[in-house]
Formats: structure tokens, C-alpha cells, sequence
């Protein structure tokens, strides 16, 4: 990942990142390319808030790819906090690691890796330009998952891999993937929560 996007991460969330007593600049060393940055972002401020609202100590010890999908390792936290690093993992695979556009897990070049169809050709494995980060879809990702945890609980999990007739086929960690599928999640959510049909 970038050193820009890196040191703002660092900046940002450093209470996650770093031991209490540390005081000095320092970047985290996330183990991936710039594409995921806005799904890691909008999940280290999902659970950031959820700590500090509980009073957990909680803290990242690694985040990387592995077989084509975001591995953050943590120690603290609770269920909800587990569920939303598991549920960044599955939607990590529905997102380009290069450019952050949807995507899926691919082999390439013998590598299992998340693309979009752009940069899963022979050869594209070289850096992109970084994206740059979206605070829409990230504000959509986190109310969203925020809504799927308070629905379905330790089933949080669970339902965003399943595929529903509400969005086409597809699964909601699909649908995270983007900033009007996450809205979609959401305003799904908000109509069940009232009873309101689909």
C-alpha cells in the first residue's frame, strides 16, 4: 500500500494500530495493494466506534492478502468486532486489490488474486494508479454493516454470503463491494426493520 494512504490510515486510527505508549510517526505496513483501502478504512472506523463505545482494547496485529482476500488479525474485541473483520475479508474478494472496482478472486499468473476483469489479464499484476479514497462509499459501508450486525447478530456473517432474491442473485458482500450496493443493503434493512415489503 502507498505511504500516502498508509500514513493517513496511521493518523487516522491510531489507537488500533499502535501499542498505547507509542508516540512516534510510524506507518502500520498493511501487506496489500491500494484497492482495498476504502473497504480497510471504513472497517477499522466500524471498529474503532464499536470500542470505544464498549471499552474494549482492541488491536490490529497484521493486515494482509492471502489467497486473493484482506486478512486483518486482531487481538480484543468482541463478536460484533470479529463479524465486521470477517465480513471486510469476504467483501475483499468482491473488490479489486489494484483499482478498488468490483471484482472477484482469480488465478493469476498461478496466484490467487481479487480483480476486476481489467487487471486480471496476463501481465497486469504491475501497480496502478492509486485510487483515490471515497468517503461515500465508505460512510454507505459502514452504515450498512453497522445495520447487518444489529439485524442478524452472530448471523452476520452467514447472511452476507447468501444469495437473495432482494438483490438479484447476488450476495450482500457482493453488493458491499460498491457504494449503491451497500445503500441497496441498507434501505433492504430499513424496510424489514418497519415492516415494510420488498
Amino acid at each position: 500500500m502507498n505511504n500516502f494512504i498508509e500514513r493517513h490510515l496511521a493518523v487516522q486510527y491510531r489507537t488500533l494500530l499502535f501499542p498505547r505508549d507509542f508516540y512516534g510517526e510510524a506507518t502500520f505496513g498493511f501487506e496489500c495493494n491500494d484497492g482495498w483501502a476504502d473497504v480497510i478504512e471504513a472497517t477499522l472506523w466500524l471498529v474503532q466506534q464499536r470500542a470505544k463505545v464498549s471499552a474494549l482494547d482492541v488491536r490490529i496485529t497484521q493486515a494482509k492478502e492471502k489467497f486473493g482476500q484482506l486478512r486483518i488479525y486482531h487481538s480484543g474485541g468482541d463478536e460484533s468486532i470479529d463479524a465486521a473483520f470477517d465480513i471486510a475479508e469476504l467483501v475483499s474478494g468482491c473488490v479489486c486489490e489494484m483499482c478498488g472496482m468490483p471484482g472477484g478472486v482469480k488465478s493469476v499468473e498461478g496466484w490467487l488474486q481479487a480483480r476486476c476483469s481489467q487487471h486480471s489479464a496476463p501481465g497486469q499484476l504491475v501497480r496502478v494508479e492509486s485510487p483515490k479514497s471515497n468517503e461515500n462509499y465508505i460512510a454507505s459501508y459502514v452504515e450498512a454493516v453497522d445495520m447487518i450486525w444489529s439485524f442478524f447478530g452472530t448471523g452476520a456473517v452467514h447472511w452476507v454470503q447468501e444469495e437473495g432474491i432482494a438483490f438479484a442473485g447476488r450476495t450482500p458482500c457482493e453488493m458491499l463491494a460498491t457504494e449503491e450496493g451497500s445503500q441497496a443493503i441498507s434501505l433492504l434493512l430499513k424496510r424489514l426493520e418497519h415492516g415494510v415489503g420488498v
